[in-house]
C-alpha cells in the first residue's frame, strides 16, 4: 500500500494552487431535465392496433398479443382500449397480478366486471353460463386480459374448447402474452387450428421508432447516433428504451442544447432496483438476484462463469446453474449460453451492483484472467474490470496495464481514457511514477476537452508531487493546469495571475485566456523565452494582435510535450489545430466551412452539452459564431439567441466574434438601429483590446450598411479601414474585395472574388459574393440562379427567400414554383415554430401582418394542425422535414 506523500510548504504559485478557491473547476449545476412525458401512443404500433381492432370487429374470439418482455403489450392494450372507448364499445378489464390456477376464480372475475349474477355453481357449468350469456349479447364486449401468460395451462385448456361458442358472436377477448412461455402451446395450437384466434406479433422497433419515442420522452431530438445506439442496446424493446434513457437521466449523461439531447457522458444508467424491468429477478435477497447481477459484470468472460459467480454470490455451483437455466427459458438470455439477449439489461444490471460487490465481482475475473484461467473477447472489457477492481489486485500490474490501455484508447474512447489512467494514477504505489501517471492523466483529459478531470489531476501534482518532477514537466503541468482553469471562468484565472512570480509562459497563457493579448505579447516578448512552449504561446499571442512572429519555431518533442502543444493550440487558435480526435469546435468550423451545415450544428451542440459536464473549452466562440450563424439563416431565430446569449452569459475569448450573427440575427427581426449598435460594440471591444482577428468581417457589415443608408463618405472610410487590416494583419483578402466590388464597382476585384471563392469550396462565402457582383451589376444575372442553389444546399431559408426578391426584381425566373410554394411554408413554420409572432414574422418575410394570417390559416387547414403547439411539436420532431441537401 502507498502512503500518502508529505506535502512540502509552498510560496507563489504553488500557494496559489493549494489556496486558491478554484483551484479545480467545478462541474456546472445539472441543468434542469426537461419533464419525461409518457409517448401519447406507442411508437411503430399504430398497424398493430388497426388489426386488433379489426379483429374484434370481426368473428374472431379470441385475440392474441404476443411478444418478449419489455416489448410493450401493455401499451398496445391500453391503447385497443382507448380506441374501443372511443367508439362506445363495452370493454372488461382482467389484469392478472399473479399466476391463475382456478378457472372458477376467472370466470367469477369477468362475471362481476360484466354485473352478471354472482358464480356460485362449479367451475364447468359456470364457465358455460358465462360464454352463454355472453354469446347472447347483441352488443358488442370485449375482455381484455393483460399479462394472459400468468394463466395456467390447464386452465387456458380448460378455456379453449368451450370458447368455440363464441365463434360468430361479438365477444372477443384479447390477451397480451409474453413469449416464450411453456405449457401454453398444446391450447394455442387447438384454437389455431379451428380458426378462433387472431395472433399479432409485436416485432422490435426499428430505428426511426426508436428516435421518435426518445423524442416524445425527452421533448428533444435524439443526436446523430444515438437513437441508432439505444435500438441496438435494447433490441427495439420499447420498455429497455425508456428504462435506459429515464436511467441515463438519473446520471446526468443526457443533456439537452437546442432541443437536441446529447449522451454526454458513457457512466452506467441508474434505475431503482424496484424497477419492473427486474422484477423477474425476485427481490435484493433472492438468489436469482446475485446471480444475474454477477452474470451482468462476468458475462462476456470466457471461462468458467458459473464457478466465478457461485464464489462472488456465496451460492453453491448447481443453484447457480439452476439460476441460469431459469434465466435462458424466460428469454433473459440467448440458448444455451450466458449472453443476455438485451445488452442494455446488462449494463441497467451493472448499475445495481454495490461499490463492493463489483469490485469483489471484478477481483475474480481479473484474477482469473491473469491466472489463464479465463479471457475476455474485448480488451476493453479487461481493462473496465481492473477498474472496477481497484486496490483488490495487485496494484503495479494492474496500474501498469491502465495506464498503457488508457493511452490507447484516448482517442476512440475518451470516458474510458479518463477512468483508466486516473485509476493508474491512483493505484500506483512508487511516488515518482504516481507523479507521472497524474502528469499523463492530466494533460490526456485536456487534449480530449476534459478539463475538470484535468484540474483535478494538475492540482495534486502541484501540491503533492512537483519535487519528482524533471523541470520541462512541471512547466507542462503548471500549462495544462491554466488552460484547465480556465473552463471555470475568469476568476480562477486572475487569482493565479495574482500570484508572485508564476511561470512567465503560464502567465501569458492565462492573460491570453483573459483576452489580454497585448499584454500577453509584451511579458513573453520581454522575458525573451528561448524553450519551444514560450515561442509557441508567443506565436499565438501576437496573431490576434495582427503581430506576425518568425516561422520555424521548433515544436515540443518527446513525452507528453506533443500533446501539450496540442493543448495549447486548441485553447489559444482552435483553427490550427487539425489533428484528431477533432475538438468540437474545430470539427464545427470545418464543417461550416465545407457547407455541412447538419453537422456542423451536430458537433457544435455536442461541445455545448459536453461543456455542461467537462467544462467549457477556452477556444469555443468561433464555434459558437459558425452555430447561430447557421441557425439565423435557417430562420431559427430564438434559437439562436437563445444559443448567443447563453454563450454571452460565459467568459469568452475573443467575444467580438460573436457581433456579426447578433447583428444579422437582430437585423432579420427589422432591428436595424440594434444591429448596428452590435457591430460598433464589437468593433469597439477589439480596439480595446489591441485584436484585430476578426474585425474586417465588422467594418465590412458596417460600409455595406453606410452605402444602404446613402452614406457614401462614411463607406468609404469602412473600405478604407478594411485596406489597412487586410495590408498589415492576417484578416482574409475576401473581405476586402467585397467592400471594393460593393462600394467602388470594381471590375477586377469582383473576377478575382468569384475565383478566390470557388477554389476555397466554402458554399456559403461563394454564394455571398455571387449575390454582391450580381447586385453590383459586374456579373451576368445567372450568377443569382448559382448562389441560388447554393443556399438551397446549405437550406439555408432567409437568404433564399431575400434573393427570390432580388430575382424578381432583375427579372430572374425563380426556378420550381411548386417548390418555392412549399420552402415559404416550411419558412412560416419555423418562423412560428421558434415563438415569432404574426408581426414578428410579417418582418422577417417581408409581409404585412394580415397577410402572415392569411397564409397561416391556408397552411393550418392543409396540413390539419390545429394550433401552434402543435406545428412546433411537428416541427421538433421533423414531421415539417427539412428540405434534402446536398451536403451532408
Amino acid at each position: 500500500m502507498s502512503q500518502p506523500l508529505k506535502a512540502p510548504r509552498r510560496t507563489g504559485i504553488l500557494a496559489f494552487v493549494i489556496s486558491s478557491k478554484h483551484p479545480v473547476p467545478r462541474p456546472p449545476s445539472p441543468a434542469q431535465f426537461p419533464e419525461r412525458g409518457v409517448a401519447p401512443h406507442p411508437r411503430g404500433r399504430a398497424e398493430v392496433i388497426t388489426r386488433v381492432l379489426d379483429a374484434c370487429d370481426s368473428t374472431t374470439p379470441v385475440v392474441a398479443i404476443t411478444g418478449p418482455a419489455g416489448i410493450g403489450r401493455s401499451l398496445v392494450l391500453s391503447r385497443v382500449r382507448a380506441r374501443l372507448a372511443e367508439r362506445q364499445v363495452t370493454t372488461v378489464d382482467v389484469p392478472l397480478v399473479r399466476a391463475e390456477h382456478d378457472v372458477g376464480h376467472l370466470v367469477s372475475w369477468i362475471s362481476d366486471e360484466l354485473g352478471l349474477p354472482a358464480v356460485r355453481e362449479p367451475a364447468g357449468p359456470a364457465l358455460h353460463r358465462l360464454l352463454t350469456a355472453l354469446a347472447a349479447r347483441r352488443d358488442p364486449v370485449v375482455v381484455l386480459l393483460d399479462d394472459a401468460h400468468r394463466i395456467a395451462p390447464d386452465v387456458l385448456a380448460a378455456l379453449a374448447g368451450p370458447v368455440r361458442a363464441l365463434a360468430g358472436s361479438r365477444v372477443t377477448f384479447v390477451g397480451a402474452f409474453r413469449t416464450p412461455v411453456d405449457g401454453h402451446r398444446p391450447a394455442a395450437a387447438a384454437l389455431r387450428a379451428r380458426g378462433l384466434v387472431h395472433e399479432e406479433r409485436l416485432r422490435p422497433l426499428g430505428a426511426g421508432d426508436v428516435e421518435r419515442m426518445v423524442t416524445d420522452l425527452l421533448r428533444a431530438v435524439p443526436a446523430p447516433g444515438l437513437a441508432a445506439a439505444l435500438r441496438d442496446r435494447s433490441r427495439g424493446l420499447p420498455a429497455v428504451v425508456r428504462a435506459a434513457v429515464d436511467g441515463y437521466a438519473r446520471t446526468g449523461c443526457l443533456r439537452i442544447v437546442d432541443h437536441h439531447a446529447h449522451l454526454v457522458e458513457q457512466r452506467m444508467p441508474r434505475m431503482p432496483l424496484t424497477h419492473p424491468l427486474f422484477a423477474a429477478f425476485g427481490g435484493p435477497d433472492s438468489p436469482s438476484w446475485s446471480v444475474v447481477k454477477a452474470l451482468a459484470l462476468l458475462g462476456p468472460l470466457r471461462g468458467d462463469v458459473v464457478g466465478l459467480i457461485a464464489e462472488s454470490a456465496d451460492l453453491a455451483p448447481a443453484r447457480v446453474r439452476e439460476a441460469l437455466a431459469e434465466l435462458r427459458a424466460s428469454g433473459v438470455l440467448l440458448p444455451g449460453s450466458n449472453r443476455f439477449r438485451v445488452p442494455m439489461l446488462a449494463t441497467l444490471l451493472t448499475a445495481c451492483l454495490g461499490p463492493y460487490e463489483r469490485s469483489r465481482t471484478a477481483q475474480l475475473a481479473v484474477r482469473a484472467v491473469w491466472s489463464g484461467a479465463a479471457s475476455y473477447p474485448d480488451g476493453d472489457q479487461l481493462g473496465e474490470r481492473l477498474a472496477d477492481a481497484g486496490g483488490l489486485v495487485d496494484r503495479d500490474r494492474a496500474a501498469a496495464e491502465l495506464l498503457a490501455r488508457g493511452t490507447e484508447v484516448a482517442t476512440r474512447r475518451p470516458d474510458l481514457a479518463d477512468r483508466w489512467l486516473r485509476t493508474a494514477a491512483e493505484l500506483t504505489t512508487d511516488p515518482d511514477r504516481r507523479a507521472a501517471a497524474l502528469h499523463r492523466h492530466a494533460t490526456t483529459c485536456a487534449l480530449l476537452q476534459r478539463f475538470t478531470s484535468a484540474a483535478g489531476s494538475t492540482g495534486l501534482v502541484l501540491r503533492d508531487h512537483l519535487d519528482r518532477l524533471p523541470p520541462e514537466i512541471r512547466q507542462e503541468s503548471l500549462l495544462v493546469h491554466v488552460v484547465a482553469l480556465a473552463s471555470s471562468g475568469p476568476d480562477a484565472l486572475r487569482e493565479f495571475l495574482a500570484a508572485p512570480e508564476p511561470n512567465p509562459v503560464a502567465r501569458a497563457v492565462a492573460l491570453c485566456l483573459l483576452d489580454r493579448w497585448p499584454e500577453a505579447h509584451a511579458e513573453l516578448t520581454a522575458a525573451r523565452p528561448a524553450d519551444p512552449f514560450g515561442r509557441l504561446v508567443l506565436r499565438l499571442a501576437g496573431a490576434p494582435l495582427g503581430i506576425e512572429e518568425p516561422a520555424g519555431d521548433p515544436e515540443p518533442t518527446g513525452g507528453t510535450a506533443a500533446d501539450v502543444r496540442r493543448v495549447l493550440l486548441r485553447a489559444l487558435s482552435p483553427g490550427q489545430d487539425d489533428s484528431r480526435p477533432k475538438t468540437a469546435a474545430a470539427a464545427t468550423i470545418g464543417a461550416a466551412g465545407t457547407g455541412r451545415w447538419d453537422r456542423a450544428l451536430d458537433h457544435a451542440r455536442r461541445g455545448l452539452a459536453t461543456a455542461t459536464v467537462h467544462g467549457s473549452a477556452p477556444g469555443r466562440t468561433a464555434a459558437v459564431r459558425e452555430m447561430a450563424v447557421i441557425l439565423v439563416a435557417r430562420g431559427q431565430l430564438n434559437r439562436a439567441r437563445a444559443v448567443l446569449a447563453e454563450a454571452r452569459s460565459r467568459h469568452l475569448v475573443l467575444p467580438h466574434l460573436l457581433a456579426l450573427p447578433e447583428a444579422e440575427l437582430e437585423r432579420a427581426m427589422g432591428a436595424h438601429r440594434r444591429a448596428r449598435q452590435l457591430i460598433e460594440e464589437g468593433i469597439a471591444a477589439a480596439d480595446e483590446r489591441g485584436v484585430v482577428t476578426g474585425t474586417a468581417e465588422l467594418w465590412l457589415w458596417l460600409a455595406e450598411a453606410d452605402r444602404t443608408a446613402g452614406a457614401p463618405e462614411a463607406a468609404r472610410r469602412c473600405v478604407d479601414r478594411i485596406d489597412r487590416l487586410v495590408e498589415h494583419s492576417a484578416e482574409p483578402r475576401r473581405h476586402q474585395l467585397l467592400a471594393h466590388v460593393g462600394m467602388h464597382r470594381d471590375r477586377a476585384a469582383a473576377h478575382e472574388l468569384v475565383e478566390l471563392s470557388r477554389r476555397a469550396d466554402h458554399p456559403w462565402e461563394l454564394a455571398q459574393a455571387l449575390v454582391t457582383v450580381a447586385w453590383s451589376g459586374l456579373g451576368e444575372p445567372k450568377l443569382l440562379l448559382e448562389a441560388y442553389g447554393l443556399y438551397g444546399e446549405l437550406d439555408a431559408l432567409i437568404p433564399r427567400a431575400r434573393l427570390r426578391l432580388l430575382m424578381r426584381e432583375r427579372e430572374v425566373t425563380v426556378p420550381g414554383r411548386g417548390a418555392t410554394v412549399a420552402e415559404n411554408e416550411r419558412l412560416l413554420a419555423v418562423l412560428i415554430a421558434n415563438g415569432l409572432t404574426n408581426s414578428q414574422v410579417a418582418t422577417v418575410v417581408g409581409s404585412s401582418e394580415k397577410g402572415v394570417e392569411a397564409r397561416l390559416t391556408r397552411f393550418f387547414h392543409r396540413t390539419g394542425y390545429r394550433s401552434r403547439a402543435e406545428l412546433t411539436t411537428a416541427t421538433l420532431s421533423h414531421e415539417i422535414a427539412p428540405r434534402a441537401t446536398t451536403r451532408c
